[in-house]
Parts: C-alpha cells; structure tokens; sequence
C-alpha cells in the first residue's frame, strides 16, 4: 500500500485511489502513535484533521523519536500532539543571505540528513545548512535544493543539477538539470529530473537516463519512493509500479499532481 500527499489532497493506493483528505496541498504525511499527521502548504501542520500550526509547513523530520516540522521562514518546531515549540527561526539570517522562494516572502527548508555526526538541511532557495537542530549555520554551498541522500558521499538534488560532496567544503556537478526525488537503491541512487524521461541511475561513478516515458514531473514533485533494490513507484499525474531491473512498469491510477509518495 502507498500513501501520495498531492495538490487536492491524500490519497491511498492500493489498487485503485482512496481519498483520505481533501482540500489541502499536501506537502508531507506521517503517522505516529496513532496519530496521523499532514503538512500542508495551505493549512500548516495538521494533527487528526485539525490544524494545529498554522503556518505553510513544507517537510516532516523525525529525530530521536520527536517529530519537526519545517514551515517557511526557514522556521522549525518541535511537534508533540497539541504541544508545539520553535526550535529555530532563521528569517534573519534568510535575509542577510539573500534567501528566497517565489511563491512566499520566505524560504523553506525542504529535507534533512544526519551527515559526520550532525544535522544537515537543504534550504529552496539558499545555504546549505549544519549543526545541531536547534543551531543551524550555513554553509558556502548556495542553491535551490530539494532533496538529500547519504551514501558514501551526500548528494543534492537541486533545481540546477545533482551535486556530491565528501568534506561539505568541495561540491561536484554530476548532471545539470532540474532534480528532486533521490533514492538508495543498495548498488546504486536513481534520481528523478523534470523529463518525459526521468528517472536516472547513479552507479560505480557513471549516471544513465532509463528509457521510460512517464508523465513529467512537475515544480515541488518528489515523483519516487524505493519499494526494494529492484522496485519503485513513481508518481506525478498518475501513479506506477516500476520494476528498475527490468524496466518493466505498470500504471496502476491516475491522481492529482504528487508532491510527496510513500511506500508502507
């Protein structure tokens, strides 16, 4: 089973769409204690149907069993039920570096990793971020970056190209273009770029676009989760159980525009 938070709500695949929430830009999803959570661009961060921040939350990070919602500014708060607590605000430091998103006032952080013992977060549109959660600082690398990946080296899907570094200092161009979705496929990363063509496998130093035609992703979509070593899906406008092995895939629904898929 698969849960696709896209432009006019959540929805659940199995085989067919299940509408779980409607009306809402749905930008991340977990479920934790029986609780389910949804964080919407529209609403903020949404706790069993409810609003309990109202604020344009982008991302969900769960650190040592406590949930952060990233909403924009950049802003992160811890998230308890009911009980809500900024961790950081880093709106100044946005604006003494020039950082922006153009459909806000503010920029966004858009995904996290733990990289050397520290925290690491990309920022759309602005610097890498590291440190402890709640001491954020940027770094020299400046771009509009959507998505992380650790492996061996940390990789970063931006709007410009997919990057790699191994000391946070020297930053490598893989492959220009507009990318989001990364995945950890065990012997190699598939990364998802804005393509009729999209999905593209990283493996022993060499990247290779797979001849798929699927629908195109679009601004903000993370089109990819990883099911196993050989399986994905893949979802924008409508949603696919793609076999990367073989290249086989089929089309299982079609859906409103993804912004974030995942597999359970």
């Amino acid at each position: 089973m698969y849960l696709v938070g896209t432009s006019k709500g959540l929805y659940k695949i199995d085989k067919e769409a299940d509408l779980l929430c409607d009306k809402e830009d749905v930008y991340d999803f977990t479920l934790k204690n029986n609780d389910f959570y949804i964080c919407s661009t529209e609403s903020g961060v949404i706790l069993n149907g409810k609003t309990i921040l109202n604020e344009s939350c982008w991302k969900f990070y769960e650190l040592d069993g406590q949930l952060i919602a990233s909403v924009e500014g950049p802003k992160l708060y811890l998230i308890n039920k009911e009980r809500i607590k900024e961790l950081i605000d880093l709106r100044d430091e946005g604006k003494k570096r020039g950082w922006s998103f153009p459909h806000s006032e503010y920029a966004h952080i858009t995904d996290f990793a733990q990289y050397n013992g520290k925290i690491i977060a990309s920022v759309e549109e602005g610097n890498l971020l590291f440190g402890d959660i709640t001491s954020l600082k940027p770094l020299d690398f400046f771009n509009d970056s959507h998505n992380l990946l650790v492996k061996d080296h940390l990789y970063i899907a931006t709007a410009y190209g997919l990057y790699l570094t191994d000391d946070l200092i020297n930053y490598t161009l893989i492959e220009k273009g507009y990318f989001h979705g990364i995945e950890d496929l065990g012997n190699a990363i598939i990364a998802q770029e804005m393509s009729e063509f999209p999905l593209m496998m990283y493996e022993d130093g060499k990247l290779t676009r797979m001849g798929i035609k699927l629908p195109r992703p679009t601004f903000g979509t993370n089109a990819i989760a990883k099911v196993d070593d050989e399986n994905i899906v893949y979802s924008t406008t409508s949603f696919y159980e793609i076999n990367i092995k073989n290249l086989n895939f089929r089309k299982i629904v079609d859906i409103p525009m993804t912004r974030r898929v995942k597999v359970l």
